[in-house]
């Protein structure tokens, strides 16, 4: 009769070496294309951050007032970039004297009070049609330099907090409450009329422009400082007549960005950089970026020129 037997000492042992030797082959191969996986899974969502970090800081810096674009590469606490705006919510171009197809009663004055004005088109941003009515926004014209964070600066490029209410005009044709549809005087067309309080607006803009402001969100800082590795983004601490204050604020501890809610846009930072002087900004109209995230090892570092384009 045969009966069962086990293993040997000497096969267990035999067993053990050959398991060790296919392990030590296969993590010779493994190891290496797991380490090389999550080396590049930490890269794609250090370039997925960086992106959505330029990205944010470009639309913003892009639709800014025309000279609201202050820059820094001096912080308070720390080391990097602070950049400060106002983000325009919506724009037009307003009626002057001698614009062809403009009613006389829907001039913007330039230098005396008025309180009602017409824009050639329609804006078109909903939120801000949809307010008409309430001091949610406000409107710029004129902005020169960056006059418009200082209290009497602001108080002539920004027209007051006040009721900004919209109306149709003519309000006549096939569809009068429609703005931009065709009105009963020929080869005119519906257009968005103002009605504000009364505020001077003492320059005019080359170029006719007036922009839209939501008061609740401007102004807008950027804190790059790579030797904390944030980046964050502060809206909403306007200070009292004016939108900010005459130096430009980089220590979020201190006001008016102690007053506002930050928000980081990205870690990770290592290294950043931006447009060095504000007066190359305002030549230029062109901001340059940099912005660079490191983690375990992997480093990466994306440069972006941003167009203002919200010329006078």
């Amino acid at each position: 009769m045969n009966l069962p037997r086990g293993f040997s000492l000497i096969e267990m042992v035999i067993t053990i070496v050959v398991l060790g030797i296919i392990a030590v082959a296969a993590g010779a191969f493994l190891v290496p294309a797991f380490n090389a996986q999550q080396g590049l899974e930490r890269r794609a969502a250090l370039v997925e951050a960086a992106e959505g970090a330029i990205r944010r800081m470009s639309r913003d810096i892009r639709v800014s007032i025309p000279n609201s674009v202050r820059v820094t590469n001096v912080l308070a606490v720390g080391s990097g970039f602070a950049i400060e705006l106002i983000p325009s919510a919506d724009g037009a171009r307003y009626c002057s004297s001698g614009t062809a197809d403009c009613d006389v009663s829907g001039v913007l004055s330039i230098g005396s009070a008025d309180t009602v004005f017409d824009v050639l088109g329609c804006f078109r941003n909903a939120a801000f049609i949809a307010a008409s009515g309430t001091n949610a926004y406000r409107l710029v014209v004129g902005n020169t330099d960056s006059n418009i964070y200082t209290a009497t600066g602001a108080s002539a490029v920004i027209a007051p907090v006040g009721n900004v209410t919209l109306s149709i005009f003519p309000g006549t044709g096939g569809t009068p409450t429609v703005c931009g549809s065709p009105s009963a005087v020929a080869t005119t067309y519906n257009r968005h009329r103002v009605t504000l309080a009364s505020h001077t607006f003492p320059t005019a803009s080359p170029r006719q422009r007036v922009f839209v402001v939501e008061d609740a969100i401007a102004p807008v800082t950027y804190i790059c400082n790579f030797s904390a590795g944030t980046l964050t983004r502060y809206a909403g601490y306007k200070n009292g007549a004016a939108y900010s204050t005459a130096g430009q604020p980089t220590d979020p501890a201190a006001a008016p960005l102690s007053s506002a809610t930050g928000r980081r846009v990205a870690d990770n930072v290592s290294a950043c950089s931006v447009t060095s002087t504000e007066a190359t900004v305002q030549a230029s109209s062109i901001v340059t970026l940099s912005l660079t995230l490191s983690n375990a090892g992997e480093i990466v570092q994306l440069i972006n020129q941003v167009q203002l384009d919200n010329s006078q």
